[in-house]
């Protein structure tokens, strides 16, 4: 489970403020959404949680945007099919997502140097970065699968 300590609200503040962005009640509102909800939502999902606030989808699309830019959401692929963003923290990791629960857990041990350049080698591309996500079952769900 992605399990974060809380962000300040003079942190989350900064944030936006370090990225020329203006931070906002309703920015903070959808932060502390996404906070809330440790495997992710979906921007559909986040926007009727938001409804009865009167933020838009439009809003909540540009400041998670703006979220996923800083570092601070990242998403994982759901069941079905749709980016779950969940809350992170800047710095390079890739997730591991339980496929039965969707629980997410960053993983921050990653060095693919030497397949990058193996790639590089192959390909002639010019690799400046990767994406990689994992999924299988989390303790919880592997050992409720075999004791079924």
């Amino acid at each position: 489970m992605n399990t974060l300590p809380p962000l300040p609200k003079d942190r989350l503040k900064a944030v936006f403020n370090d990225t020329g962005l203006r931070f906002t009640s309703q920015r903070e509102v959808i932060w502390r959404l996404f906070e809330k909800h440790s495997n992710g939502l979906t921007i559909a999902q986040a926007t009727n949680l938001l409804a009865s606030k009167k933020i838009s989808q439009t809003t909540v699309y540009r400041t998670v945007k703006a979220l996923e830019g800083m570092g601070y959401l990242r998403w994982v692929h759901s069941q079905e099919g749709e980016h779950r963003y969940l809350t992170s923290r800047p710095g390079h990791s890739h997730m591991l997502v339980c496929r039965i629960c969707s629980k997410a857990v960053a993983c921050t041990d990653c060095d693919l140097s030497i397949l990058e350049q193996l790639i590089a080698s192959k390909t002639g591309f010019t690799v400046e970065g990767h994406y990689l996500e994992f999924y299988g079952l989390c303790p919880d769900c592997a050992h409720a699968s075999e004791n079924s």
